[in-house]
């Protein structure tokens, strides 16, 4: 395995512990699994960039790891396509937060 593969398996597997945390905290209430899977794709499209930005600097082609961010999402989040439509509708897009306890 070359060090391309590797840091991309690296990638992945950060990618997939973060999205195991997002399980967690749907599981124990503390989020929605849209606001889960919001988490899940921007942390993974950060990544999936930084693998791009290593390609053009290294001169080599990357895997992309986008796809696999979109996956991964979809398990967290099945809606998430429905999700993401809806925020790009909304101007401005928000959190609804629950009111603050007193």
């Amino acid at each position: 395995m070359d060090q391309m593969e590797q840091l991309h398996e690296r990638l992945l597997g950060d990618l997939r512990r973060y999205a195991a945390s997002r399980r967690k905290d749907i599981e124990r209430g503390a989020e929605t699994r849209e606001l889960a899977g919001l988490l899940v794709e921007k942390y993974g499209y950060g990544l999936a960039r930084a693998l791009e930005l290593y390609g053009d600097v290294a001169g080599v082609r990357v895997p992309d790891l986008y796809a696999q961010v979109n996956q991964v999402v979809l398990e967290i989040d099945p809606q998430a396509e429905a999700h993401r439509a809806r925020r790009w509708d909304a101007r401005p897009a928000g959190l609804d937060l629950p009111a603050a306890r007193e």
